[in-house]
């Protein structure tokens, strides 16, 4: 719940009137619900599973993996679904209109970083490569001390970081590559072909 209300809080601050990834019907509201009702007890992971992408880099996937996840629209109103359902509440159509009215237009993306030292995450940067062109996040929340990993026997240290970009300033039926970069100086990159997710 935390994790679509985080998301949700920061995307109604950037909206416009286009659509995250593809057009929305009515059609796509009823599949995006469906498809959060259907998973209401898979983990978050596994609910996600689509909309992921692991650094380029990755030779093993694992907890300690850095992951990126497209927050579209369908997914938002997905998730917004398995909430509710989860929670014992009305999955509405008029809930999901104004989750595409107050959130469209925006590219967003949720990613999970680990660093070797609490300041790896600070000062964050991330833009989307797409061909030749390179699109600069217009919003990144990202915090200055990242969290120890207690649950690992080593010391690391994980972030989880947002970034906003304008839709209309990608070409959505194209794949991209998102490339941060963080205080530790270590460029990730995220590989999402547009194209191909709801």
């Amino acid at each position: 719940m935390k994790v679509l209300c985080w998301i949700l809080i920061l995307f109604s601050l950037f909206s416009n009137n286009a659509y995250a990834i593809a057009p929305i019907n009515s059609g796509i509201i009823k599949q995006a619900q469906e498809y959060g009702v259907s998973h209401v007890n898979d983990s978050l992971i596994t609910f996600l599973q689509p909309w992921i992408s692991y650094e380029e880099r990755a030779t093993k996937l694992n907890e300690t993996s850095e992951r990126a996840y497209l927050y579209t629209t369908f997914l938002l109103l997905a998730t917004d679904a398995r909430e509710k359902k989860a929670n014992g509440k009305v999955v509405s159509i008029s809930d999901s209109e104004q989750i595409i009215t107050d959130y469209s237009g925006t590219l967003s993306f949720s990613v999970t970083l680990f660093g070797k030292d609490s300041s790896f995450s600070r000062n964050t940067t991330a833009v989307l490569r797409q061909g030749k062109s390179k699109i600069k996040a217009y919003q990144i929340t990202a915090p200055n001390e990242a969290e120890k990993c207690d649950w690992l026997n080593s010391k690391l240290y994980t972030a989880q970081c947002y970034f906003y970009f304008d839709e209309r300033e990608i070409d959505i039926s194209k794949p991209v590559v998102l490339s941060v970069l963080a205080h530790d100086k270590q460029e990730r990159k995220f590989y999402f072909d547009l194209g191909n997710i709801k």
